[in-house]
């Protein structure tokens, strides 16, 4: 399955596509990405790069309707830029690379543009952004007729090496009277949920022949979600083993050991997280993003890892 943005199918299978997972889950096509040398190279930078203060948080974008945001030291960047410019695909498939703003908070909620192509950090005080209260618990509005399709945070506490640890949340959805809806996907009719996601650009190499490299960036959790049905809706709790390779699969659909080079990659990004958070989808795909039929709804979920 493929976890594309809509995009990551789930297999979600991104998720990533940009499943960037974009959202992805269990559909048998998948996408095909030219950037597996630049990613490797990606990968092959030194640990420290990964934190770097140098680095710059760019959104990738291609118009098979994959999106994705993450950070680059220059040299990456550089080389990524190379690979998009010279990118040429019999099918037609282009990218392109825009700057990201860096979130100013903790945590960041990101929705699909009005073209459904790419995400968009709500960043000003008007964009309606994330905010965390005293006792740590997150919370967001859902807005009319726009999808939202993460939350996350590169928060240094809470990324890094996630080897040892067990995410659990509890969800709930306050006021609204509404119901859920999620992107169309191949696979429809189909439940609404959101699920644990993490990245890790340092995962990005490839050993040989096979599907990982670029897709074994990007994680969800799988089969740990929660559904969403309602506005409001009643508190539910999720937990995933962050070091367990059958509890999580990448943005090509892969289980995290689903063969010896995922599962090498698996180690690799749980040990160097960037990014970590949640992730809304739908039907077959993991990150195609989440409304509410009434605009209304808030999102409130308590993160934690242990031990």
């Amino acid at each position: 399955m493929k976890h594309s943005k809509s995009l990551r199918i789930a297999s979600y299978g991104r998720i990533p596509g940009k499943a960037l997972h974009l959202g992805v889950k269990t559909v048998s096509g998948c996408l095909v990405i030219a950037f597996v040398a630049s990613l490797a190279f990606i990968a092959a930078t030194p640990a420290s790069a990964i934190a770097d203060t140098n680095e710059t948080q760019i959104t990738l974008t291609c118009n098979d309707g994959h999106s994705v945001t993450f950070a680059l030291d220059p040299a990456a960047l550089l080389a990524l830029t190379a690979e998009v410019q010279a990118l040429s695909d019999p099918s037609g498939l282009s990218c392109t690379l825009d700057p990201a703003d860096p979130p100013p908070a903790s945590w960041t909620v990101y929705d699909y543009n009005p073209s459904g192509q790419a995400l968009r950090p709500r960043v000003s005080a008007n964009s309606m952004p994330a905010t965390t209260a005293g006792d740590g618990s997150i919370s967001f509005p859902f807005k009319l007729n726009t999808y939202t399709a993460l939350l996350t945070t590169t928060d240094k506490s809470l990324t890094g090496d996630l080897s040892s640890k067990t995410l659990t949340a509890m969800v709930e959805v306050l006021d609204g009277d509404g119901t859920f809806q999620h992107r169309n996907t191949p696979c429809d009719p189909g439940e609404s949920f959101v699920r644990f996601f993490f990245v890790s650009p340092k995962a990005s190499g490839t050993t040989g022949p096979g599907t990982t490299g670029f897709y074994t960036q990007f994680w969800w959790s799988n089969p740990a979600h929660v559904p969403l049905v309602t506005d409001p809706q009643p508190k539910a709790s999720m937990g995933a083993v962050v070091t367990e390779p059958t509890e999580w699969s990448d943005w090509n659909g892969k289980r995290g050991d689903d063969s010896p080079a995922v599962l090498e990659h698996f180690m690799v990004a749980i040990h160097n997280v960037q990014t970590v958070g949640f992730s809304f989808g739908g039907g077959c795909f993991f990150e195609n993003g989440v409304t509410t039929s009434d605009g209304g709804g808030t999102f409130h979920t308590t993160f934690t890892e242990t031990p």
